[in-house]
């Protein structure tokens, strides 16, 4: 969970957005740290079932949603993350695209964090945006995140 290292403080109060959720453990781990809420966007329905779950029992305020992530980003107009992390499998390969897709739902909030796990030595961000600009990267063996700020 290095990402929660590096987002720190931010994560407390946060409005949180999982993307590519799998299980639902950033969504989790967010809220354990204080953030107000999380919405997770998972295309399998089974992780979805298991997340909204979870959520009931644990009374977490995660909302969990089933679907393709570049469908759902846009739905979530006229709410507003403080930080949002992206998961994508590691044969991803449309990270300028979900960049894109996260800049123009004008879903941010001023001074938003945006991290995006990718696979070491890569760089697959080529594009630059309107609102996010590259803050840093993170590198961690097998895994790198790149993080933007807004």
């Amino acid at each position: 969970m290095a990402f929660f290292n590096i987002a720190g403080p931010r994560i407390d109060g946060a409005h949180f957005l999982d993307l590519f959720a799998g299980s639902g453990v950033f969504s989790f781990e967010a809220i354990s740290r204080g953030a107000a809420s999380s919405t997770a966007i998972e295309q399998d329905r089974k992780s979805v079932a298991t997340i909204k779950q979870l959520a009931e029992e644990w009374d977490a305020p995660v909302t969990a949603i089933a679907g393709d992530v570049f469908a759902e980003i846009p739905r979530q107009r006229g709410r507003f993350f403080d930080v949002i992390y992206a998961d994508p499998p590691y044969s991803f390969g449309r990270y300028d695209d979900l960049l894109a897709a996260i800049d123009t739902a004008n879903v941010l909030n001023n001074g938003a964090l945006v991290g995006i796990e990718h696979q070491r030595r890569s760089e697959p961000f080529t594009i630059e945006t309107k609102t996010l600009k590259v803050l840093r990267r993170a590198e961690y063996g097998e895994v790198w995140i790149t993080l933007f700020t807004s």
